[in-house]
């Protein structure tokens, strides 16, 4: 057989394995565009106030934009931020406040800052309380330029914009659609009924409502994480039910790997030699400044990391410098504001342990409870 025969078996034959694949994603792919899956599953939420979620689960702004829409009438302070903040609930706070938490996975300093002005100048009769996350540990403060001007009215949160041919083409035989297609044929495959799995699966919007080992109520739009209670619960907060939680046992090695010369928080810090970026910190000022002209308090926080990790950077010969940097000009800036920072990150400074945490910077709830608790211990409830 010559070489060329040879090379187009092989070919044929991967075109052969991949044409079903190829097929069946564009199946998959027609159905989540058929739909507008943000404003049913919010709609499903607000209804019931169960757990849920609009794909893909790593863009979340159109779907907590409509979700915030929503419980506006009922809140009174806003939690904004990235996935750091995901757990901080509104059964963490003090009684008389009513949360949302409206971070977002991904979502960098100057897009918050730009959320937050967005409600302080058209939701200030509602919203007395805005909680930011300053975080350097992700880099976010490290950026710079411009906060971009956002819309957060629901009028604005478009329906989805089904993609060209060839976009569809490269979506469906991208890894991840692959991925997630062996998840869909394993669920077909070990149903009791698998044509109507099939069927759910690939032509229908939604899957039927289950309950959660906690007993919440949950629907799933997606068929990615079926039924595992993955998603967002009515006050915003995460589940985080597909994420492993760190252990006794692999604390050490993950708080070595995370202090290292070579972990994501050393190359965060290394961005800018640990100098805040002063035209954010210029933005957040006039934040500042707007909210408290509209009554408006604003709680700034460094999110907790897991504990001995802030510590430990702090005291490193590769990173101890850069940090000093940015703790000491963030206090200057603060001081000017006449702001506090409260600094969770030396989470075990507010008894948080590493069994609250599922890696080096995203604490769970019970974390959350505690430096809450000692925020505000003392604090006079205010309107």
């Amino acid at each position: 057989m010559s070489p060329r025969a040879y090379n187009g078996w092989i070919i044929g034959g991967l075109l052969l394995l991949l044409a079903p694949v190829l097929v069946l994603n564009l199946m998959l792919i027609a159905n989540d565009y058929r739909h507008d899956k943000n404003r049913l599953a919010s709609a499903w939420q607000q209804e019931t106030g169960g757990v849920t979620y609009a794909p893909p689960i790593s863009s979340n702004r159109l779907f907590k934009t409509l979700r915030l829409a929503d419980r506006l009438p009922q809140i009174d302070t806003v939690i904004f931020g990235s996935s750091t903040m995901l757990t901080l609930g509104a059964d963490l706070l003090p009684g008389h406040m009513r949360a949302y938490n409206f971070a977002q996975t991904g979502n960098p300093l100057l897009s918050v800052i730009g959320e937050a002005r967005y409600l302080v100048n058209h939701e200030h009769q509602r919203v007395r309380r805005l909680i930011i996350p300053i975080d350097w540990a992700i880099g976010f403060v490290f950026d710079d330029g411009a906060a971009p001007e956002i819309d957060l009215s629901a009028a604005r949160v478009p329906p989805p914009a089904p993609p060209g041919p060839g976009a569809r083409l490269r979506e469906a035989l991208s890894l991840p659609r692959i991925t997630v297609l062996g998840t869909v044929l394993r669920d077909i495959a070990q149903a009791q009924d698998p044509r109507a799995m099939a069927r759910r699966l690939f032509t229908e919007v939604v899957d039927e409502p289950y309950r959660c080992a906690d007993g919440s109520l949950a629907r799933d739009y997606d068929p990615v994480f079926r039924g595992k209670c993955v998603g967002f619960r009515a006050d915003g907060t995460a589940t985080f039910a597909d994420q492993k939680r760190v252990t006794e046992e692999t604390a050490p090695a993950l708080l070595a790997r995370a202090a290292s010369a070579s972990s994501q928080y050393a190359q965060s810090l290394d961005k800018t030699a640990g100098q805040p970026g002063a035209v954010l910190l210029g933005e957040l000022s006039l934040l500042i400044r707007a909210a408290r002209e509209r009554d408006i308090e604003v709680i700034l926080i460094m999110p907790p990391l897991l504990p001995q990790l802030d510590t430990r950077i702090a005291a490193s010969l590769h990173s101890g410098a850069k940090l000093a940097r940015t703790k000491s000009v963030l206090a200057a800036w603060a001081r000017d504001q006449g702001l506090p920072i409260i600094d969770a990150g030396p989470s075990e400074q507010y008894g948080c342990t590493a069994t609250e945490f599922i890696d080096g910077h995203h604490a769970l709830p019970p974390c959350y409870r505690k430096i809450m608790t000692r925020l505000f211990a003392g604090r006079p409830a205010s309107p």
